[in-house]
């Protein structure tokens, strides 16, 4: 179903983690990684990526891991690990954090 709207896309990523929450298969997990990994080598395969990358990760207080690194974290997923964060992001709550003016922000009914 193609909806428009923020209450659409809302909708619709609501039902993709509540399936996620029920479980994966293997291929399912093996394609996710496979797309995840060739992300990454493809960030990192020019300097501004590299860069880029590393900033990232130095702002969210981490130290930078080579391209290698981060495949191996990947392939250590497990369904059971997508299934837990799939289930714990289903029944949190939203947060929207703006920097600067929230004037065009949408409000939370707008949201949900």
């Amino acid at each position: 179903t193609q909806s428009t709207g923020s209450s659409g896309i809302n909708a619709e990523y609501g039902g993709v983690i509540r399936g996620v929450g029920q479980g994966v298969t293997d291929e399912e997990l093996q394609g996710a990684k496979n797309r995840l990994k060739l992300s990454v080598l493809n960030e990192r395969s020019s300097v501004s990526g590299v860069l880029n990358s590393t900033a990232t990760e130095a702002l969210a207080g981490g130290a930078a891991r080579s391209a290698g690194d981060v495949c191996a974290a990947i392939d250590a997923l497990t369904a059971e690990d997508v299934v837990a964060v799939a289930k714990k992001v289903a029944t949190s709550q939203p947060v929207l954090v703006t920097y600067g003016s929230a004037e065009d922000m949408p409000i939370q009914r707008e949201l949900i």
